[in-house]
Formats: C-alpha cells, sequence, structure tokens
C-alpha cells in the first residue's frame, strides 16, 4: 500500500520532468533548459556562502549592485541606480522599490551587511567605511592613497553585494559590526585588515566564528533579489519559476527554468545532442563538436575568447629548475602546437613563455618596441641544444642529455588527474621532452590534493600544469600578474619568498627588468592600483611582463579558447544569427568589438545571465 501511495505522489513530477526535457509544459508554460550542479539534497540549503553554495542557482537567483563581463570588462548596473566618484568617496544609488523575493524592501542596510559580514572580499583592503546615508543611498569612503578610477569602478563590481539579506541574517551581521569596532586603525599596511583596521589573532577567531555560525544559518531556500525563485530542488532536478516582482520583470520572457544536473560531461553532451536541454559550455574536441553539430541542426556553437592559458611552471626549488638558461631551453624543446592540437584544438598559441597575461593582451598594453625586447620562444629544439650545453650538458649515446655530473635526469610532470584537457596536454608535454632527450613522466594525481603535492615543503614535482597568465575577475593585467606572482602559480613555482623578519611570506624577488635596472616584484605590484596615468601603468606591465617572459618561470601550451552551444529551435535571440550558414553553425572567434560583446556575454560564466535581464532571450514559437 505505501509503494503505491509513492507511485501516485511521483508521477506528476515525472510527467511534468519529461514534458519540461522536451521544451514544454501541459499549460504552454515558457521553460528555458540549462544544466549545472549544486550540492544534493539534503546538504543544499539557501546560504549562497555555504558549502558548495547553491550551485547553478545563483545566477538566476541573486544579482549584486552590477554585473561585470569578466572577459571584456564590461559593467553593467543591475541593482545600483547610479555611480558618482567624489575625490576618496563613491555615491551609490541603488534602485528604489526592489524586494527580496520573500517580499521584504531591499534597501542600502542590504548592502552594508554584506561587507560587515563578508569582510574578507578583496575590496574591504581599501575601503575606509561603507556608510548609509538613506535606504537608497550608500557611501564608500576609501582609504588613502586612493585607487584609481577605473580600478574602483572593478572592484565595486567583483561582488554580488545583494547576497546577505539583513533581515534574515542580522544577528551575524551585527556581530561582525560589533567585532569590527573593537579593532583600531593602522597606517601600517603590513598590519591592515578590512577597512584599515588591525585585527588582532583574538577579534580574527571571534570573527571567523560568526562567519561560520552563518555558514548554517539557511534559509532551506535561496532568497535573493534576482529573476527567478528556486522551487524544487532533487539531487538530478532544479526548478526555479520566474519572479513576477523582479525590479526588470517585463524583460524575463520565461516563465521557468529547469535546470538538469547531469553529473558529468558526456551525460551533458548527450543531453544537449538529443535536444533535451538549450545551451552547454565549453569548446570540446574538434571531433566531437563537428558531431554534435552534424547530429542536431539545431544547434549553433560560438568560439570566445578565454582570459586563460593552460601551461606548465617550473619548480624553482628542484635544481636544475633553479638555472634560467635550463628553464628557456625546456621551453624551446616543446612543440606547442602539437599540444595545442590535442588540448584546444581551436586554442591560440604563445610566442612568450609566460608574461603573466593573456597572450591577446600583450598588444593592448606593451608597445611595438617594447615588444621587441622581449625574447620570442618558439619551437626550437636546436636552440634548446645550445643552451643545454652551454650550460655543461651532453647527449649521450642514448640520446638523453646528461648532467655535468653525467646524470641522465628524470622528471615529473603533475597535473590534476580530473581535468582531461590538462592531462591531455601535459601528456603531449613529456613525450616531447622524452624524445628529446629529457626523460620524464606524467604523473596525474586526485585534484584534491594535486595542489598540496605541488606547493608543500620543495613540492612533489619538477613541473606542474595549471591555469597559467590567467585573468579571472577582471582583464586590467595586475589582476592576472598578480595571480602569478601571489597566487597559486607562484607558490607551485616556488617562486622565492621571506621565511622570517618583518617581511615573511612577501615575494623576495628583486631582478633585472628591460635594460637592466632591478625591478622589486612585490614593490611594483603593490604600487599598481595606485598608479594615476595610463603611461605609468603600462610601464610597470611592461616591466613584470618582460621579468616573466625572460625568466621563463614557466611556459603557456596555449591561451584556451572557451565556447557555447546554443539551441536556436527552442530559444530565439541568441548573436550573429545572420552567419550560421556561413559558418556552418560553427562560428569562429568573433573580432568585432560589437561581436566580441555580445558573444562574450552568452557565457554565463563570464557575464552571469546578461541575455536575460537585457530582455534579449525568448522562447521561439514552436510549430
Amino acid at each position: 500500500m505505501r509503494f503505491k501511495r509513492l507511485k501516485l505522489v511521483l508521477l506528476p513530477f515525472v510527467l511534468v520532468f519529461t514534458l519540461v526535457l522536451n521544451g514544454c509544459t501541459q499549460d504552454n508554460t515558457k521553460v528555458f533548459r540549462d544544466l549545472g550542479g549544486w550540492p544534493k539534497p539534503p546538504l543544499f540549503q539557501g546560504n549562497p556562502f555555504a558549502s558548495g553554495g547553491v550551485g547553478q542557482a545563483w545566477q538566476y537567483t541573486y544579482e549584486g549592485l552590477f554585473q561585470i563581463v569578466r572577459s571584456t570588462d564590461k559593467i553593467y548596473n543591475r541593482l545600483a541606480e547610479s555611480v558618482e566618484h567624489n575625490g576618496n568617496k563613491t555615491v551609490i544609488k541603488i534602485r528604489p522599490g526592489v524586494t527580496w523575493q520573500d517580499g521584504k524592501p531591499f534597501t542600502s542596510k542590504d548592502v552594508k551587511s554584506y561587507y560587515l559580514l563578508n569582510n574578507g572580499v578583496e575590496i574591504t583592503k581599501y575601503l575606509s567605511s561603507v556608510g548609509i546615508v538613506d535606504d537608497t543611498t550608500v557611501v564608500f569612503e576609501w582609504q588613502e592613497p586612493a585607487p584609481f578610477m577605473e580600478m574602483k569602478n572593478l572592484f565595486l563590481a567583483q561582488d554580488y553585494q545583494a547576497t546577505i539579506p539583513y533581515h534574515l541574517y542580522g544577528k551575524y551581521v551585527d556581530k561582525a559590526d560589533e567585532l569590527l569596532k573593537q579593532a583600531k586603525k593602522t597606517d601600517d599596511p603590513d598590519k591592515k585588515g578590512p577597512f584599515g583596521l588591525e585585527i588582532t589573532d583574538k577579534l580574527r577567531k571571534e570573527i571567523d566564528k560568526n562567519w561560520q555560525d552563518f555558514l548554517k544559518a539557511g534559509p532551506k531556500m535561496p532568497v535573493g533579489t534576482g529573476p527567478f525563485i528556486v522551487k524544487k530542488v532533487t539531487a538530478s532536478d532544479m526548478i526555479l519559476e520566474k519572479n513576477e516582482k523582479y525590479w526588470r520583470a517585463e524583460n524575463i520572457k520565461f516563465d521557468r527554468i529547469f535546470i538538469k544536473n547531469p553529473g558529468s560531461d558526456s551525460s551533458g553532451l548527450a543531453l544537449l545532442k538529443s535536444g533535451k536541454i538549450d545551451t552547454f559550455p565549453g569548446t570540446p574536441p574538434r571531433d566531437i563538436l563537428e558531431n554534435m553539430l552534424a547530429t542536431n541542426k539545431d544547434l549553433v556553437h560560438y568560439r570566445m575568447f578565454d582570459p586563460a592559458t593552460i601551461g606548465m611552471v617550473f619548480n624553482l626549488d628542484k635544481p636544475p629548475f633553479d638555472n634560467q638558461k635550463f628553464r628557456q631551453a625546456i621551453v624551446y624543446a616543446l612543440d606547442r602546437t602539437k599540444i595545442r592540437e590535442v588540448g584546444n584544438y581551436y586554442g591560440q598559441e604563445a610566442d612568450v613563455s609566460m608574461s603573466g597575461m593573456p597572450q591577446s593582451e600583450l598588444s593592448k598594453w606593451i608597445t611595438p618596441d617594447n615588444r621587441e625586447t622581449m625574447t620570442k620562444f618558439t619551437y626550437n629544439p636546436d636552440k634548446a641544444g645550445e643552451l643545454l650545453t652551454e650550460l655543461g650538458w651532453k647527449k649521450g649515446d642514448d640520446g638523453n642529455w646528461v648532467d655535468p655530473s653525467g646524470k641522465t635526469p628524470n622528471f615529473i610532470i603533475g597535473v590534476s588527474g580530473g581535468w582531461l584537457q590538462a592531462v591531455n596536454s601535459a601528456q603531449i608535454a613529456a613525450e616531447q621532452m622524452t624524445k628529446f632527450g629529457l626523460p620524464t613522466k606524467l604523473l596525474a594525481v586526485d585534484g584534491s590534493v594535486y595542489y598540496n603535492n605541488a606547493t608543500k615543503d620543495k613540492g612533489a614535482y619538477h613541473m606542474s600544469v595549471d591555469w597559467v597568465d590567467v585573468s579571472w575577475g577582471f582583464m586590467f593585467p595586475w589582476n592576472s600578474l598578480r595571480n602569478f606572482y601571489w597566487g597559486n602559480i607562484g607558490n607551485m613555482a616556488h617562486l622565492p619568498k621571506y621565511k622570517d623578519g618583518p617581511d615573511k611570506g612577501k615575494l623576495n624577488l628583486k631582478v633585472p627588468g628591460p635594460g637592466g635596472q632591478v625591478v622589486d616584484i612585490e614593490k611594483t605590484l603593490n604600487a599598481m592600483p595606485y598608479m594615476q596615468t595610463d603611461e605609468e601603468r603600462k610601464e610597470a606591465i611592461y616591466k613584470l611582463a618582460w621579468i616573466t617572459n625572460e625568466n621563463a618561470y614557466g611556459v603557456g601550451f596555449f591561451q584556451n579558447t572557451t565556447g557555447y552551444f546554443e539551441n536556436v529551435k527552442t530559444v530565439k535571440g541568441w548573436p550573429r544569427e545572420d552567419e550560421f550558414e556561413k559558418y556552418n553553425r560553427s562560428l569562429p572567434v568573433p573580432t568585432e568589438p560589437e561581436d566580441i560583446d555580445a558573444v562574450s556575454e552568452i557565457n554565463f560564466g563570464f557575464g552571469g545571465i546578461t541575455y536575460f535581464v537585457e530582455g534579449r532571450l525568448s522562447p521561439r514559437e514552436q510549430p
């Protein structure tokens, strides 16, 4: 009897699920069909900061004061109606009449709550305070010196400021405010924490405990200000419905979002091929891409610029990788064309070792004359052999190189085993190095331990494969340069740092730049957000890019080309429709500024759901 009752309860949902997969419902509801992941119930909860967050629901449910398109730095106003910079103060007027999805009004207090509770976000390192004038006016006061204006805009646009409603989390916000008020202002840059405050160890522990308590606070379902509301979540399916009180509801042309959690890329591609979903991210290998388009004539694939390079960094703690000439030799010995063809057929090869920024950005920030001073690292095994010979290496009768002591090395390339694109690229690199005469093996390990293995003590690998020359967040090259020198990649490279004293943990890297003048990397990076002229910024970027390339701290295999599949039978409004036939529905990376903007914004990872909010997408009438 109990089993029969269960069947009766499940049947309506199964029926709805089947109809939605086919792009329709019995009541002709307009549905957009997406895919993504989220914590499986009962772990799923409505706090977007909890472990695993709210998964794919985030972009549909929440929005910030702004939406930045990370590959172009284009910024859209969202909950911010206007922005005005006055000296060291920035005044933001938020849209009146906006409500949270539970009906409570969204006000300036909610904006301030975000920064008080989530006080570890980067912008707080540059702010003195966040103040409230009235329900719709927020004042950001910058520390002196203040970042240059464009930098302020980039900092403001990074975070989803409308994700901590005070009416739900007020006690945690008030506690954070109380704790921050116990801290003292400091002018010591080494002691400055959020809002220019010196946070003692005792205070930090209390702030962290309050944050951990907040993470457990729920609610059961997300409560944002965005255009869709989460209504149902299972391990494999999520249903969201249109928020009729959304401030731009007239632009939202879909009644419901249905999201499928496929569990793997292959399962997701199968859903796409059979017409069961409307969108799919990424550019798969060429044969798979062509097969998808040949099998399903309703699909279009857009290739797009990706500000990220897959490459390999050298571990400077492991000789002979501590030698600049040896590292340069490895770069010359690699045929990056063959690596690209396996890793990302449509990717862009570089003629630098690494530069600290995506290859595509070099021409924007470095003059042609300065570019000519940067060594061109193209495939040249003879040059690689010359450099090794200069270092006292010799090639043995077996074709392998021996070092000055007469030993043949055995090198290891480490890579995260679950990242197939990187594994394939690293395998080709290992084979090429071995063929060149430097025996090298690939070691693919679980992603949960890979980074720790690469960085701990002197590191487990001679070389580590990851995203290099990558610009997460925004495109101004300070972002990608600090990702290398201060971030995970620099840690994998084991760049030298002070081990004790007042500068403990900072880069101990002072190296000759172009022209021979010594450049303090740490000092230059710290100064860049405050450089007020474009000329000053370009000079600093050139110096750091030149140093990164000349020292060959690693090698970029190829700049990634990402993309999106879209179903044009079920959804209309996708860009470049007049070019579908010309390119047989496989559109190349755009070159015109207008097309670059349009194509980058269909990428949810770059620009959120801009196409929905701007009213560009709508369901296509079915025959």
